[in-house]
């Protein structure tokens, strides 16, 4: 493409194809944007993650088929804005949601594996969660319990919490 770019008449005649699709000068146009590849070369090294840490905590069993938090990164990043809504309708370990919440993407997620919908909420907890409280979270949605994890990540707060001593 950036040949083409570079001298559109080196490389492409406009014309009419057979199928009758009109391809014209505007297809050697520079857009400013990139198509990507057809293959993405994203390595799966996780092996510490927060996800692992939690089941490896409460000895809960792995999604045996994680991908890493860049696949669906990329796509979000390339087909959505902030504030879409992402859908994924098998879910594993919800790497996917993950990645839309810090993207800043709404999400809906489904999984049919209470295990995995279970451990899946490792990924959403702060990295200081206890094993009980990871425990107790991953027993309650394995019992179909409505859990919020709101409850469990400290929210931020405009003012220092009060002291002894009050700045004057």
């Amino acid at each position: 493409m950036k040949k083409l770019l570079k001298d559109p008449d080196k490389y492409y005649q406009p014309k009419k194809r057979p199928s009758g699709h009109d391809i014209s000068s505007r297809f050697g146009k520079d857009n400013g944007g990139a198509i990507p590849s057809n293959l993405l070369q994203i390595p799966n090294s996780e092996s510490n993650s927060q996800y692992l840490q939690g089941c490896k905590l409460i000895g809960a069993k792995r999604h045996p088929a994680r991908f890493p938090a860049k696949l669906p990164e990329f796509f979000i990043r390339f087909l959505t804005d902030p504030n879409d809504l992402v859908v994924d309708i098998f879910a594993g370990s919800n790497t996917t949601g993950a990645v839309a919440e810090k993207e800043g993407r709404s999400w809906l997620a489904f999984e049919n594996n209470l295990d995995y919908l279970a451990t899946s909420s490792f990924r959403f907890l702060p990295s200081s969660t206890k094993a009980d409280t990871l425990n107790q979270i991953y027993q309650c949605i394995n019992s179909r319990e409505t859990v919020s994890l709101a409850e469990y990540i400290p929210q931020p707060s405009l003012f220092a919490p009060r002291t002894a001593h009050p700045v004057p």
